[in-house]
């Protein structure tokens, strides 16, 4: 493992085998550290393999300077891209210098507060999804599919990949719960409490079982039979969206809506980071701030002293 391309490799296969990171995360790494290794090169002679221990502070100095235009928080991520794979071909071969030990990133992020949906857009696009054509039998099994996918992203405020990684047995009816492969391999179960979820999860199960699949197959497919992809989620909201009138509607913003309004009607804070999964309360808190703005912006709108004119 003497040259960048091979540590490269060995850094995303142990964190595929040994971390067992998601298959996004892997394609962040992989776009990241192309990046990097294509700035290294350039910054030597290209007709030699760059060696590993050729690369040293000033190198990554020098890349993140040449960032420009680039997101703070995208820089920040490409940076501890780096840190980590420098980390762990520390860890496992002791005769690799880290010259990223001590680096602190100096890339300030600002907050960013957390997209929601409406309540009452909210409403209409779990109507759309119900309101569909049924004159085939391939028009009620995408209604139905369509539907229990709006209901499970919503109602349980799963991410994207935990929803298309979710396999029919991963649910289990009879003690409403969906049993969740979250970020870095971490699993949780997540409760069923909504009529409606239970109601549309039963139907496409029902649809699936049907079919002949089994409780090891894909709880949501494509035309093709084959496991539902992020991006085809993400078309099927944006075409729901379009269908009402809405403006852009992703599944994260679905994620970042509930939270926040289970948080208004009084929900601890606690429960809600368990039902998202987040690793630390930290992350959580995020969405009191999003419940303090919308406090103030009802309290402007409808408090009597607004009203009274002097």
């Amino acid at each position: 493992m003497e040259t960048l391309n091979s540590a490269i490799t060995w850094f995303l296969g142990h964190c595929s085998n040994h971390r067992k990171l998601s298959a996004h995360t892997l394609k962040a790494y992989r776009h990241d550290l192309a990046l990097f290794q294509s700035y290294i090169s350039s910054q030597t002679d290209k007709r030699n393999e760059v060696l590993i221990s050729a690369v040293d502070r000033n190198a990554v100095q020098g890349w993140l300077a040449r960032m420009i235009g680039i997101k703070p928080r995208t820089m920040r991520r490409r940076l501890a891209t780096v840190k980590s794979m420098f980390a762990s071909l520390e860890r496992d071969n002791e005769t690799i210098d880290n010259p990223l030990r001590r680096l602190r990133s100096e890339v300030k992020v600002g907050m960013s507060l957390p997209r929601t949906v409406a309540r009452s857009t909210v409403r209409a696009l779990l109507r759309s999804a119900r309101n569909g054509n049924d004159e085939t039998d391939l028009a009620r099994i995408r209604r139905t599919q369509e539907t229990a996918l709006i209901e499970i992203l919503f109602s349980t405020g799963m991410r994207v990949s935990e929803v298309v990684s979710t396999n029919i047995g991963q649910v289990d009816m009879d003690r409403l719960v969906i049993s969740v492969h979250g970020k870095g391999n971490r699993e949780r179960e997540v409760p069923i409490v909504c009529e409606a979820l239970k109601e549309a999860l039963s139907q496409q199960i029902a649809i699936r079982h049907a079919d002949g699949a089994t409780d090891e197959a894909p709880l949501f497919v494509n035309k093709r039979g084959r496991r539902l992809s992020d991006q085809s989620v993400r078309t099927i909201l944006r075409r729901h969206a379009e269908k009402i009138g809405a403006r852009k509607i992703t599944p994260h913003m679905l994620r970042h809506t509930i939270a926040t309004l289970l948080l208004e009607d009084g929900v601890d804070l606690r429960h809600i980071q368990r039902l998202l999964g987040h690793s630390s309360i930290t992350t959580t808190t995020i969405y009191v701030q999003v419940s303090e703005r919308s406090q103030r912006q009802i309290l402007m709108r409808r408090h009597p002293r607004n009203k009274m004119a002097i």
